[in-house]
């Protein structure tokens, strides 16, 4: 299967579209890669919830900041196996089974970031995402600092947490 992109769970599709933050997340990250499961859970149902957030997620996908991707049969296999071996949902279980060896996965559950590790991929919450966007020179610190400061208020993130990624994103526009 072709790299599609990051691959993201709900969660950050979720987040990023409150905060209506695709186009920064896109810059930290490029594309996001969005498994059918991921997909049915935050857009699907959204739709059925009458999810706001909906609106913004079908946008970021038809101006190309989101990708749906369909799995492989090996992959499919792939997820469903850690589903059953790690207690994990289908949506996180999908995200990690895209990622390849090494690979990073945008993932804010606790379970799947510790399953991911032990799966050799490299997790990143989606709080992390305006950091890697200062350290890799995509956005400057004031764009940063804000997409850090909205993504906090919608994760609600704690403020010790909050403080010292700032401090990293300070850091790393030096």
């Amino acid at each position: 299967m072709e790299k599609a992109g990051s691959p993201a769970d709900a969660s950050t599709l979720i987040y990023l579209a409150k905060a209506e933050a695709f186009e920064l997340a896109w810059k930290c990250v490029g594309r996001l890669a969005v498994p059918p499961s991921v997909w049915r859970e935050s857009v699907e149902a959204g739709d059925r919830k009458g999810a706001v957030e909906v609106a913004r997620i079908r946008l970021a996908h038809e101006s190309g900041l989101v990708r749906r991707v369909q799995l492989s049969t090996r992959t499919a296999t792939r997820a469903r196996e850690i589903a059953a071996r790690y207690l994990l949902g289908s949506g996180e279980s999908e995200v990690l089974a895209l990622g390849g060896r090494g690979g990073r996965v945008i993932v804010d559950e606790g379970r799947a970031t510790r399953v991911a590790e032990s799966l050799g991929l490299v997790p990143v919450s989606t709080l992390f995402l305006p950091v890697l966007g200062a350290a890799r020179g995509r956005l400057g610190e004031p764009s940063a600092v804000e997409l850090l400061r909205r993504l906090a208020g919608i994760t609600g993130a704690r403020a010790d947490v909050t403080i010292l990624l700032e401090r990293l994103i300070r850091r790393n526009s030096r």
